[in-house]
C-alpha cells in the first residue's frame, strides 16, 4: 500500500470539512484527561497520513538531517538507522518499538539489520491496523507484527526482549520514568534501551535572545510534554535512567542536526501544490515560523542505556 493510498483525492470542499472536523477534535482534547487517550485520538484522528510531509514514507519524526538527505523520507530513514546502529541491531534480536507508527522503521530495521523479530506496540488503534497491513503487503508478517498497548504498560512478558526502542514517541508516553521502568521489566539482561527524544533544552543552552521570551518557554514545553513529570532536560534523563536500573548510560544531543536543517526543507516543501492538503494549522505549527518559535526550547536528544547482565548481578 503506498502511502497516496492513504491520502484520498479530495474536492476542495471534501478537504475544508476535513479541517474543520480535524480543528473540532483538536479542541476536544482539552477534554480527555487521560493521557493515552488523549494521544490515541491526536493519532488517530489528526496527525493522519494527509497531514504529513512524507513523499514514499509514513515516518512521523523530524528526521536526522547530518548528511544532507534530500527528502524528508531520507532523513527519517536517517534517523531510523541511527537508533538501529546505536542499539547494535542484529540478527539474534527480539525488539519491541514502543510508539512505532505506521511501522516505517520496522521495515527498514527487518530489511537492513535483520533482526529475529519486531514488534510494534501503540496505543493509536488505527495506526496498528495500517502497519500490521503494510507489513503483511510487504511480507513481513513473519517478522514484524503489531499490539496496541501502552509504554507504561507493555504487552511483553518480562525479559522477552534484547532491544528496546522509542523513535520520536517518548515524548507522548504519559511517564517517561515508567516507561524505563517498563523497558528494563521486558529486556533481558544485557539488553539494550535506545531512544530518540524531543527534550526541554537545559537553561544553560537557550540562547540570550530567546532567553527574552520566557513566557514562550512554558507554553512549547507544555505542547511537547505531556507533562510535569516529563519535563526533563537530558541530564534528567539520564539520571531517570540510572534511577530505573540501567548502566552505561549515554545521553547526548543531535539537535544541530535536525532542527535547523528540518525548518529549511520545511520552508521549501510547504511550498509544493501538494502540501495544500496540509491543514493550515498543522502547516504553521510544523513550518519555518513555527518552527522558529519552538526549536529555541527543545533538545533533541538520542539516549541509550543497558540492562546489566547476569554477571553484573542479575
Amino acid at each position: 500500500m503506498t502511502v497516496m493510498e492513504f491520502r484520498d483525492s479530495e474536492s476542495s470542499t471534501r478537504r475544508n470539512l476535513r479541517w474543520v472536523r480535524e480543528w473540532g477534535w483538536f479542541a476536544s482534547l482539552a477534554f480527555v484527561p487521560a493521557i493515552p487517550d488523549r494521544f490515541s485520538r491526536v493519532y488517530d484522528d489528526i496527525f493522519t497520513a494527509s497531514n504529513w510531509l512524507g513523499e514514499e514514507s509514513l515516518f512521523f519524526n523530524l528526521g536526522y538531517w547530518k548528511d544532507n538527505p534530500q527528502t524528508f523520507d531520507q532523513a527519517g530513514a536517517a534517523l531510523a538507522r541511527l537508533v538501529a546502529t546505536e542499539a547494535g541491531l542484529g540478527s539474534d534480536d527480539v525488539v519491541v518499538d514502543v510508539g512505532c507508527g505506521f511501522g516505517d522503521q520496522d521495515f527498514l530495521w527487518a530489511d537492513e539489520f535483520g533482526p529475529k523479530r519486531i514488534t510494534g506496540v501503540n496505543i493509536s488503534v488505527k495506526q496498528v491496523e495500517i502497519a500490521t497491513k503494510r507489513a503483511a503487503e510487504l511480507g513481513l508478517s513473519d517478522i514484524v507484527e503489531y499490539m496496541h498497548g501502552s509504554a507504561s504498560d507493555l504487552p511483553q512478558s518480562d525479559a522477552s526482549a534484547t532491544k528496546v526502542t522509542a523513535l520520536e514517541s517518548a515524548l507522548h508516553f504519559p511517564s517517561r520514568s515508567r516507561f524505563f521502568d517498563e523497558a528494563f521489566r521486558v529486556l533481558g539482561p544485557g539488553g539494550r534501551l535506545v531512544t530518540a527524544d524531543v527534550v526541554p533544552l537545559a537553561n544553560e543552552h537557550v540562547s540570550s535572545r530567546s532567553s527574552r521570551f520566557r513566557p514562550l518557554e512554558k507554553i512549547v514545553h507544555g505542547i511537547f510534554t505531556t507533562g510535569r513529570q516529563n519535563h526533563t532536560n537530558a541530564e534528567e534523563y539520564r539520571q531517570a535512567l540510572v534511577a530505573a536500573g540501567f548502566k552505561d548510560v549515554s545521553v547526548y544531543s543531535i539537535r544541530d542536526h535536525v532542527y535547523p536543517q528540518y525548518a529549511e526543507y520545511v520552508s521549501r516543501k510547504l511550498r509544493q501544490p501538494e502540501m495544500r492538503r496540509i491543514n493550515p494549522l498543522i502547516r504553521s505549527f510544523y513550518g519555518q515560523r513555527g518552527a522558529a518559535l519552538w526549536a529555541p526550547w527543545l533538545d533533541y536528544i538520542v539516549a541509550v542505556a543497558d540492562k546489566p547482565s547476569v554477571g553484573d548481578g542479575l
